[in-house]
C-alpha cells in the first residue's frame, strides 16, 4: 500500500540521520571535499590550452578501434578528458570498467597533465576480471583488445592498475586517498547511497566525486526518455539526511554526445557552499 511505502521511506530516512550523527567523521569527509563553486564548467570544457591535447590523445586512441558503442558515449568520455586536465588529479579511482572506454580517456589525461609531486595512478575496479579473454567485456563488444592490452598500446602500463573486487569493499580496504574518485558501477539506488559516504572518506581534501548516469530531478536528458534513478536518488536522501554536499550536473557538452544531442549525465560532488 501507498502509505505504507510512505512510512517506510520516512523510517529509513530518520534511521539515515541517526547514522550520521553518530558518526561526525563521515560528516567531516563530506566538508572536505571540493567546493564546487570554485569551478567554472563552462571555462573547464572549453579551455583552448586542452583542445590541442585532445585531439592528439584522441587519434592516437582512436587507433584502439574502441567504437562508440562500448560504454561510455563518445562526447562524454572527451569530457573526463577535460576534467581531468584542469583538476590535475595524481590518484584517481574509477568503480566500474567494463570495456576500459571511460578507462583510457582517464589515463590519457593523467599521462597529459602537467608533472606534480607525485606519479599519477589509476586504479580501474570491476567486479568481473575486464581482462579475461573469454568473458571480458570487451570481447562482448568485439574490441581488438582487453583494457590492459589499450594501456599497453598506448604506453599507459604503468599507469594503470587494474583490480576484481567489488567497490563497497575496495573502497573500504583502499590504502590511500584519492583525488578524484568516478563511481560508475552498480547504480541502484541501495549501492549509490552506500558507496557516496564511503568514497568522500578516501577522498583528499579538495577532491571530488563524479558520477555518471545523474537524472537531474528524474527527467530525461535523451529522446529515448530512458531514466537511471539510483544516482540521483541516492544524493538526495543523503542531502535530506543532513549531509553537506552538493552536485553539479555537466548538462549540455560543447560537442555532441548521442541520440543527436550535447546532453550528458556525468555530474561531479562536492561539498556544499557554506552561504550566510
Amino acid at each position: 500500500m501507498a502509505w505504507l511505502a510512505r512510512v517506510g521511506r520516512r523510517f529509513e530516512d530518520l534511521a539515515e540521520r541517526l547514522r550520521m550523527l553518530l558518526r561526525p567523521g563521515l560528516r567531516s569527509a563530506a566538508e572536505a571535499a571540493g567546493p564546487l563553486d570554485q569551478l567554472d564548467l563552462r571555462a573547464i570544457l572549453t579551455a583552448q590550452a586542452v583542445e590541442s591535447d585532445w585531439n592528439a590523445a584522441a587519434a592516437l586512441i582512436q587507433e584502439l578501434g574502441i567504437t562508440a558503442e562500448a560504454g561510455m558515449n563518445p562526447g562524454d568520455r572527451r569530457a573526463l578528458y577535460y576534467l581531468v586536465r584542469h583538476l590535475r588529479p595524481r590518484r584517481v579511482l574509477e568503480i566500474g570498467t567494463q570495456a576500459g572506454a571511460s578507462t583510457v580517456h582517464l589515463a590519457a589525461a593523467l599521462a597529459d597533465a602537467l608533472p606534480g609531486p607525485a606519479e599519477p595512478r589509476l586504479l580501474s575496479v570491476d567486479i568481473k576480471d575486464v581482462n579475461d579473454p573469454e568473458t571480458g567485456a570487451w570481447r562482448a563488444f568485439r574490441l581488438p583488445q582487453s583494457p590492459r592490452d589499450a594501456m599497453r598500446r598506448l604506453g599507459y602500463g604503468d599507469l594503470v592498475e587494474f583490480r576484481v573486487g567489488r567497490s563497497l569493499e575496495v573502497l573500504r580496504e583502499a590504502g590511500e586517498a584519492y583525488d578524484l574518485i568516478f563511481l560508475d558501477g552498480d547504480h541502484r539506488l541501495k549501492s549509490v547511497v552506500a558507496e557516496i559516504p564511503v568514497a568522500l572518506q578516501r577522498l583528499r581534501r579538495g577532491g571530488f566525486l563524479l558520477l555518471h548516469d545523474f537524472f537531474p530531478g528524474l527527467r530525461p536528458l535523451w529522446p529515448d526518455g530512458k531514466v537511471i534513478q539510483g544516482p540521483q536518488l541516492a544524493v538526495q536522501r543523503l542531502q535530506r539526511a543532513g549531509w553537506p554536499i552538493e552536485v553539479q550536473p555537466l548538462g549540455e557538452l560543447p560537442w555532441p554526445t548521442k541520440l543527436g544531442t550535447s546532453m550528458t549525465s556525468l555530474a561531479l560532488l562536492g561539498s556544499a557552499s557554506v552561504t550566510g
